[in-house]
């Protein structure tokens, strides 16, 4: 009889955020230990405690990469993952605790950790095999999300799992789409993000975003555009760059040290050249004055975060809250119970800073840059990985309905989604 292996879902069960899964080759993985962002407070994955031989994180963003120095209070088990995902999480995790100590809230970890962490990291390159146990091996293969982003690919004797992480099967501006060279798989972990709808053409949101962002300087007012810092925000400057907008464009956040990042690996980003040219080009903004100089005359703000959550985004947008002429620029998915969803729900925003409830007077606009794949993108994907089973995570229970229906339908592969701390066994 085949040995039988699980997965036991932490978090990111049937709901986008805190991803954290363990599976059990005989030897127990943890994949993923992220955190989900509300707006007045912080949801963890549920504790792990059992042994762990190894964690896996697939790429850096908060959602997946965010805890695992909490992890590490207690962990002396190695983890894996790209030298970029490394250098990005760095940055995010040492945020983090800027951010709690800002906020008058205790961190969940130190510095110490997060030298902890480091200590028991192992930077693994895409397409390279690596061996965790005797009988358990690992390779990365580009997501095509994130600089650094990875499918992560597990080989148990002759049987292998995929788990995808956070991947994007099309081409963005800054990445050519995800590596398939990994070959048929007997099991894939999906995410579910977008499994119930389509997305927009790529090109013509870029297009609409730019005539919407030119226009609002036209008009005399200021484009804030709130952007995540990891790969969006890069994004953005880039298509901005492309588009040849006629306008003074400002980059500030954390996205200008996340930039310099993106400038070390360039092998890594689809045109290297083209993104150093577009991010040189703008004004980097550098503390309080700079900010000032940035609302002086009708311009492009960039700025973090991307959810209006934290980051110096909502500096600006307090200046232009009641100005008609002026517009926010939403670019990336809203979680539930962030002040970007808020917005664009009910036409206001809670003001951190004033702890008080705003009525927005601007205009405000979502357009759809998602790294993340459409329901087609995603069946694409798994007809060529052809597994027996999959395993759904990292979406609404409702998305997930509809997607494991559909998978069902053009594949015939049965989709079981994945619930939080229920041991899923498969042979």
């Amino acid at each position: 009889m085949d040995k039988e292996f699980s997965i036991t879902g932490h978090g990111a069960c049937q709901e986008v955020g805190r991803s954290a899964f363990v599976v059990d080759f005989g030897e127990k993985f943890l994949l993923d230990f992220g955190v989900k962002l509300h707006v007045d407070d912080v949801e963890y994955p549920t504790e792990i405690n059992e042994h762990v031989k190894a964690a896996i994180i697939s790429h850096a963003h908060l959602d997946h990469s965010g805890l695992l120095p909490y992890f590490y209070k207690n962990s002396e088990c190695l983890s894996f993952m790209t030298q970029a995902t490394l250098e990005l999480a760095d940055i995010l995790w040492k945020d983090s605790i800027k951010i709690a100590e800002f906020e008058g809230l205790a961190p969940k970890y130190s510095k110490e950790e997060i030298e902890r962490t480091h200590r028991y990291n192992f930077v693994v390159p895409y397409k390279k095999k690596l061996n965790l146990t005797h009988d358990v091996s690992l390779e990365f293969f580009d997501a095509g999300h994130i600089l650094g982003s990875a499918l992560a690919k597990l080989n148990y004797k002759e049987k292998s799992f995929l788990y995808t992480g956070d991947f994007k099967v099309k081409e963005t501006q800054l990445h050519t789409g995800c590596d398939f060279s990994e070959g048929k798989v007997d099991y894939v972990m999906i995410e579910s993000t977008y499994g119930d709808r389509e997305q927009p053409d790529r090109k013509l949101e870029e297009k609409a975003f730019c005539e919407s962002v030119q226009s609002t300087v036209e008009r005399g007012g200021w484009a804030i555009v709130p952007v995540l810092a990891i790969g969006r925000s890069q994004e953005v400057i880039d298509i901005l760059s492309k588009y040849n907008i006629n306008a003074p464009i400002y980059f500030d956040g954390m996205a200008k040290k996340v930039s310099e990042v993106y400038f070390k690996h360039p092998d890594l980003v689809k045109d290297p050249k083209g993104l150093k040219r577009a991010l040189n080009g703008v004004n980097w903004v550098q503390g309080k004055q700079a900010r000032g100089k940035a609302l002086k005359q009708p311009g492009i703000i960039v700025s973090t975060s991307g959810m209006m959550k934290g980051g110096p985004v909502m500096h600006y947008v307090r200046k232009i809250i009641n100005d008609p002429r002026s517009k926010i620029h939403l670019t990336s998915f809203q979680a539930e119970g962030t002040p970007g969803r808020q917005l664009l729900e009910e036409g206001r925003i809670i003001d951190e800073e004033k702890r008080m409830m705003v009525k927005v007077g601007c205009r405000y606009e979502k357009f759809d840059f998602s790294a993340h794949p459409s329901q087609s993108e995603m069946i694409t994907a798994l007809k060529k990985w052809s597994p027996k089973e999959v395993f759904l995570v990292h979406g609404d229970k409702t998305v997930m309905d509809k997607f494991s229906a559909k998978i069902k339908q053009e594949t015939g592969i049965k989709a079981t989604q994945v619930v939080e701390g229920k041991k899923i066994s498969f042979e």
